[in-house]
């Protein structure tokens, strides 16, 4: 079957609840496509075609590596049919199949990647909706690609008017508690949903399990999920942290953004501390509280002529709580002044964990039972020159101390400097322009030279970066730029000697340049005027210069006054 008179529908790679995807060819281009076609028995229904076409509209609105392209959309004799980008790949849901676990490390990677897409789409005000497993596609290089925003809303159009129906918009296991209650979502909604798919990632298991949709649906609203690591041992209590804030029932204690959340991941990744903090249950939104009324007790009348004795039992109760009051003051009393080892069978001695990492002193405090407030304390560097970041500077109570086990202990660490980022534009620049480009971000770097033949780059100017340009890297960092000394000459191959083609018009020396076996390319700079050669539109410098030696297929870059 040919849609559209160019795609050519082949096979079928799977199915939803309201469309098929079939493996396709774009006859005119000649390349593999994803061709996704309306069920036949919504084809004639106003709004789920509205809603299919949205779907591409939604799509084709946002650009990013890490989200399916949409290349065409339209109708073929009552058929609606989207193209996409063909993934040759396995979606995340088949990696998961019956419990798989993926190792914390790589899940963070994927994780990250989905923010990356979800970044891309609220910035086009679109939310997915339906942020799961089997929406997130890995190609064989490992590379992630989120697909399918059938029930994608655009919160920057009004003319979102299609009729919802009774059913629940996205997938139960993945479902934030807003869209359980039918309430209005935004992107932190799908910050919900991936933090589900993160969850299920490192546990191999959702976050709530339950005997159907409707009742995973409420668990969502009403109820705190496991701890990861109480599922999986390999857990970090900081990747825990992060999981359980995205999973936040209340939208405001969520990270607000996806690059909030990829900026947490990437903490983790890099071993630094992260800004979430495990929140306790009562986050819970929408929870009802039950407040059972007290049970009713049935009045016993006294017989007549009984006001005596209650006067007298009033009394004798009264006497009697003031005989406890009395006995629980002085038993207070008494423990408070006995020697500190005769109760100490609840107490440990804090050990003293300054001048270590926070994630080593962390663990040395949980070992003893005890309970580290997250995020700690933090204080600049400068107060603190001979201390390492995250290094402990501060504990409270102090080493040696008496605490109840499982009681609190506040750690003040020093504070990582925050990081720069390599601009870009570095290279084609001379290293003078590059190493005052990295100087202006005022970050101490250690910035070095370092000299690398080039085929693209012409004798003199940068080459690249390392780090690359647009890395982050922390202050004092050594960066090092590579300078284009010119193509390597191969030995044993028959070298070509530049022509010097200065003052020349551009078309002359072009042509002498490729005669010789030369590439051209013509700078984007303007450079000021030879004085050798007055007149516009010429030549005024080469590279690699005049009479090198260069290999055939060597690029020259021509500057023009």
């Amino acid at each position: 079957m040919i849609l559209g008179g160019r795609y050519r529908v082949e096979h079928e790679l799977g199915r939803g609840g309201m469309a098929k995807v079939y493996r396709g060819e774009d006859t005119v281009l000649g390349r593999t496509v994803a061709i996704k076609v309306l069920a036949p028995q919504f084809a004639d229904d106003p709004n789920f075609v509205t809603r299919f076409r949205r779907e591409a509209q939604a799509a084709a609105r946002i650009s990013n590596q890490n989200l399916v392209s949409v290349f065409d959309t339209g109708s073929d004799d009552g058929v609606h049919f989207i193209v996409m980008e063909f993934v040759e790949g396995r979606t995340l849901a088949e990696f998961l199949t019956g419990g798989g676990r993926i190792m914390p490390e790589r899940a963070i990677d994927i994780a990250m990647d989905v923010c990356r897409a979800l970044e891309a789409a609220h910035a086009r005000g679109v939310i997915h909706r339906d942020i799961k497993p089997g929406n997130i596609m890995l190609n064989q290089r490992g590379d992630v690609k989120v697909t399918d925003f059938g029930i994608a809303r655009m919160t920057m159009t009004t003319a979102d008017s299609i009729t919802q129906t009774a059913a629940v918009l996205g997938t139960a296991s993945y479902l934030s508690p807003e869209q359980a209650q039918g309430q209005p979502v935004d992107g932190r909604s799908d910050i919900y949903s991936l933090g589900c798919v993160l969850y299920e990632m490192v546990t191999g298991r959702p976050p709530f399990l339950g005997d159907s949709p409707v009742t995973v649906a409420s668990k969502h609203v009403l109820e705190q999920p496991a701890s990861p690591s109480k599922v999986n041992p390999d857990v970090s209590s900081d990747l825990d942290s992060v999981i359980l804030r995205a999973l936040s029932k209340n939208p405001e204690n969520r990270y607000q953004s996806a690059e909030e959340f990829r900026a947490d991941l990437e903490r983790i990744r890099r071993g630094l501390l992260v800004e979430a903090a495990p929140l306790l249950p009562s986050d819970s939104v929408g929870a009802t509280r039950v407040v059972q009324d007290a049970p009713a007790h049935t009045a016993v009348l006294p017989p007549t002529g009984s006001e005596p004795r209650r006067s007298r039992w009033w009394f004798q109760a009264g006497v009697t709580l003031l005989i406890l009051g009395a006995l629980a003051l002085a038993l207070f009393l008494l423990a408070r002044n006995l020697p500190q080892d005769t109760v100490e069978g609840n107490l440990v001695s804090v050990p003293d964990v300054v001048g270590e990492q926070f994630n080593a002193a962390k663990r040395t405090l949980e070992d003893e039972g005890f309970v580290v407030t997250t995020p700690p304390n933090r204080v600049p560097q400068d107060q603190f020159p001979d201390a390492d970041p995250r290094e402990v500077v501060a504990q409270d109570p102090a080493a040696d101390e008496q605490a109840a086990e499982g009681s609190e202990i506040a750690l003040t660490v020093v504070a990582e400097p925050e990081a720069v980022v390599i601009p870009t534009g570095l290279t084609g620049k001379t290293p003078e322009e590059a190493r005052a480009g990295l100087e202006a971000l005022d970050a101490d770097l250690d910035i070095q030279t370092q000299e690398e033949p080039s085929s693209e780059m012409g004798q003199g100017f940068v080459t690249r970066t390392d780090p690359a340009e647009g890395t982050e890297v922390e202050p004092g960092s050594t960066v090092t730029i590579f300078v284009s000394t010119g193509p390597e000459v191969s030995t044993g191959s028959e070298a070509v000697t530049v022509p010097d083609v200065r003052c020349m018009s551009v078309s002359a020396a072009q042509n002498r340049l490729e005669h010789e076996g030369l590439q051209v390319i013509i700078s984007g700079e303007k450079v000021a005027e030879n004085p050798d050669c007055p007149g516009g539109n010429k030549v005024a410098d080469q590279s690699p210069e005049p009479d090198t030696a260069v290999q055939p297929g060597t690029t020259v870059m021509l500057f023009i006054a």
